[in-house]
C-alpha cells in the first residue's frame, strides 16, 4: 500500500510576508555591518579636507612672512688681538630713539628689581643679588654705592625679620639728547610674612649708563645688552 503525501502551497499573502520579513533581516544585518564603515568614511573625508584647508592657509602665511623684510637686532663686537669689545648693537632702521630707550629702561627696571627685592626664599634672594652687580660696570662708582647698600640694607636679614619687599615701576626720564642718563622711579611695598602690608614709599634714581658687554659669562647671559649702570644716586621722594 502507497502512502500519498499531499503538500499544501502557502497562501499568496503568506508568501509575499514571509518575502519581506526575509529581506527586512537582510537589510538590517547590511546596515549593521556596513553603514557605520561608510559614516565613518564621510567624516574622515571632511577630516582630511578641513585639514588640506588649514595647511593650504599656513603655507601662505609662511610664504607672505618670508617675502617680508626682516632686519634683526644684532650686536657687533670688536676684536683686538685677544681682546674683544662692544661697538654697541647695530639700530633697525625701523627703530627710533624713543624705542631705544624703552628697551634700555628695560633692562634697568631688571637691575632694581634684582637690586631692591626682598624674598624669604634664600636662594632666589641670592640669585637677585648676583643679578644686580650683573648690571653695573666694574670699578665704578654704581658698583661701590650698590655694594655700600647691600653692606647697610642685608635682604637676607630684612626676609629674617619678616619684612618682604615687592618693586612696582612708575615712570622714567628721557634722557637728554646725546645724554646716557636715566631717572627711573618705583614704588617699593613692604609686607609682613602673612602678607599684612607695613608701607609703600616711592624712590627715585638717577643712572648714569655705559653700553659694554660684561667681562663674565653669567653677566652676559642676564645682561646681553651689556646696559652697565657707571654712576647711581637714589633717593625717596617726599611725601611718598
Amino acid at each position: 500500500m502507497q502512502t500519498e503525501i499531499v503538500t499544501e502551497a502557502l497562501p499568496d499573502p503568506l508568501i509575499k510576508e514571509a518575502v519581506s520579513e526575509k529581506a527586512r533581516r537582510f537589510r538590517r544585518e547590511w546596515e549593521e555591518r556596513y553603514s557605520s564603515l561608510l559614516t565613518g568614511r564621510r567624516h574622515w573625508k571632511i577630516i582630511a579636507g578641513t585639514q588640506t584647508v588649514i595647511i593650504a592657509g599656513l603655507c601662505v602665511a609662511l610664504w607672505d612672512m618670508g617675502r617680508q623684510a626682516h632686519t634683526p637686532d644684532v650686536v657687533v663686537l670688536e676684536k683686538s688681538g685677544s681682546q674683544i669689545a662692544y661697538a654697541g648693537p647695530v639700530q633697525p632702521q625701523s627703530m627710533d630713539d624713543a624705542t631705544w630707550d624703552l628697551v634700555r629702561v628695560e633692562q634697568l627696571k631688571k637691575f632694581i628689581s634684582a637690586w631692591r627685592t626682598v624674598t624669604s626664599d634664600t636662594v632666589a634672594q641670592n640669585a637677585n643679588w648676583d643679578m644686580a652687580f650683573a648690571f653695573v660696570g666694574d670699578n665704578s662708582q654704581a658698583r661701590a654705592a650698590l655694594a655700600q647698600w647691600f653692606e647697610q640694607n642685608d635682604p637676607l636679614k630684612r626676609a629674617a625679620k619678616g619684612d618682604l619687599v615687592t618693586v612696582q615701576f612708575k615712570t622714567f626720564d628721557p634722557p637728554l639728547k646725546g645724554s646716557h642718563t636715566y631717572g627711573v622711579w618705583w614704588t617699593e611695598t613692604t609686607t609682613s610674612t602673612s602678607g599684612q602690608v607695613t608701607g609703600t614709599k616711592t624712590w627715585h634714581a638717577r643712572i648714569v649708563y655705559a653700553q659694554k658687554i660684561p667681562t663674565s659669562e653669567y653677566a652676559r647671559s642676564v645682561n646681553g645688552l651689556g646696559i652697565l649702570a657707571t654712576e647711581l644716586s637714589f633717593e625717596p621722594v617726599a611725601g611718598s
